[in-house]
């Protein structure tokens, strides 16, 4: 589950709230001071620890917030600081606007997301999904596979950049899978994915039907395990199934 940091001013307090409410929601698991901070515990000790631990920081700003000095201002350079330590490339920090206000200069490096704006927060999720899909596992133009109750036969899952997730059931070769799933093939069934926390979700069709997919993503190995439910030729059944990560290499 993407542990969420809420950098934030205690003057934005109730919008942070609703926030964290939302991304709960969502399946993530944001990190809020007055929620988090047991009674007794050192402040600033545990702004830090949740800081490091958290896999991705939201600033959240508001012409209050970027104007005012403080400890918002304190957590903001302790943020800049661990954002430093981050592999190249990685989405760490998304300077979350509450209101239309201007962005601090040293966070302007990062795109901003307008959450008070139509379709912002829906933009916020589609980030948050594929730093979720990073830290999960599930790996873009990568193969997963299960073992298919039909003796001889194997499931295969391809997983694309574009959102794009190609599945088949058969007992081709190596070679035979590896080529159908670089190129356009009508045996194969064909769907979009989305990623949500530790959720993920996807219904591929073709001429046979429909399997609907949705389950958890495991992250040693990046294996899914998935809840299934077929509709194939008016005929409906559900089970749960395990796939792994497999390499295919062409004879």
């Amino acid at each position: 589950m993407l542990k969420i940091f809420l950098c934030h001013s205690s003057g934005d307090k109730e919008d942070v709230r609703r926030l964290r409410t939302q991304l709960l929601s969502a399946g993530f698991q944001p990190w809020l001071d007055e929620e988090d901070i047991l009674p007794g515990q050192d402040w600033d000790r545990e702004i830090r620890r949740a800081i490091r631990a958290c896999d991705l920081v939201l600033v959240c700003l508001s012409r209050a917030s970027v104007t005012k000095t403080g400890y918002v201002q304190k957590e903001i350079r302790i943020v800049l600081d661990e954002a430093d330590h981050q592999p190249e490339g990685a989405v760490y920090v998304i300077p979350a606007r509450l209101e239309d206000c201007e962005v601090p200069e040293r966070l302007q490096r990062w795109h901003r997301v307008d959450l008070f704006t139509q379709g912002g927060y829906d933009r916020l999720l589609k980030s948050l999904a594929a730093v979720a899909a990073a830290r999960v596992g599930v790996r873009y133009d990568g193969f997963y596979a299960k073992p298919s109750s039909k003796e001889g036969f194997t499931e295969f899952l391809r997983f694309y950049p574009d959102g794009t997730v190609l599945d088949v059931t058969t007992s081709g070769s190596v070679d035979q899978v590896a080529r159908w799933f670089n190129r356009d093939h009508p045996d194969l069934g064909t769907g979009t994915y989305d990623i949500v926390g530790d959720r993920i979700t996807f219904a591929p069709s073709d001429s046979y039907g429909t399997i609907e997919y949705d389950g958890t993503l495991r992250e040693e190995g990046g294996e899914l395990h998935l809840h299934t439910l077929s509709r194939i030729n008016g005929h409906q059944s559900d089970g749960v199934w395990r796939f792994v990560p497999v390499q295919l290499r062409r004879s």
